[in-house]
């Protein structure tokens, strides 16, 4: 018994790989290498970095996205002209919007989901691919690969930390979003481009570097199978956007 207790602690310790984190960005061929070497779960790691930033990211921007609520700044430049029953029934919905369920946990929760989510559909949508490709790896190592991928996301979450500390102020159009508005398809697009950034970049790259070791097959057979993977989960992530746009065109007012 005390046997089985000991091994199941150093399970654990050896599934929390935090030396890795610096030689995966500065040797990421190596360290992902070894990665893959692995034959057991190493993805704890990274999502587990990322998701810490992610909360402490959202326990910044709550207070803003509530202080934007409560001055008034979201009301929008016709209020004014409202009249006094529709003028009540803004503030009540803007009321509501400012309760922390609103400004704290929807948004993590929902950032954390994203994190877990996509990393689990974009593991499951690489390995099917690699199968089909040829490939004989296995799952795990497909998870082992994307979780540590995800390491640029945390510098993206660190930057994203100090912008709101200095500027008071939420990113809202992430990537290259804010070069298209618009509601239906233009907030599809809109979904598509707030992907785009050096971030996003930097973690496919490293998943171009590791699929080689980790699927054994040729260079463009490997890379060409990454790359509609990582297409196929734009576009997945990209719907959520568009549902958004869709419900904010219905008017908060018109379920008092």
């Amino acid at each position: 018994m005390d046997l089985t207790s000991q091994n199941t602690v150093k399970d654990k310790k050896n599934s929390l790989q935090f030396d890795r984190l610096l030689p995966a960005i500065l040797h990421p061929k190596r360290t992902f290498t070894q990665i893959i070497e692995d034959d057991k779960p190493v993805w704890l790691t990274p999502l587990l970095v990322v998701s810490v930033l992610i909360l402490i990211a959202g326990l910044i921007a709550g207070p803003i996205r509530r202080d934007a609520i409560v001055n008034g700044t979201s009301l929008g430049s016709d209020f004014q002209y409202y009249s006094t029953d529709q003028q009540q029934q803004i503030l009540a919905a803007q009321a509501t919007r400012s309760s922390a369920l609103f400004t704290f946990v929807f948004p993590i929760v929902g950032s954390l989901l994203g994190l877990w989510v996509t990393w689990f559909l974009l593991s499951s949508i690489l390995h099917l691919g690699l199968t089909l490709a040829g490939s004989r790896t296995r799952n795990l190592h497909s998870y082992n690969l994307v979780a540590w991928s995800t390491l640029p996301l945390a510098f993206r979450q660190i930057i994203q930390i100090f912008a709101m500390i200095f500027t008071h102020s939420i990113i809202s159009s992430p990537g290259l979003s804010g070069f298209v508005t618009g509601t239906g398809g233009a907030a599809f697009i809109a979904g598509l481009l707030g992907q785009l950034d050096i971030f996003f970049i930097w973690q496919i790259c490293l998943l171009m570097i590791g699929v080689l070791p980790l699927s054994k097959l040729s260079r463009g057979k490997a890379w060409m199978v990454t790359g509609i993977s990582v297409l196929l989960l734009m576009l997945l992530t990209a719907f959520p956007r568009l549902i958004s746009s869709m419900l904010s065109n219905v008017s908060l007012g018109g379920f008092f």
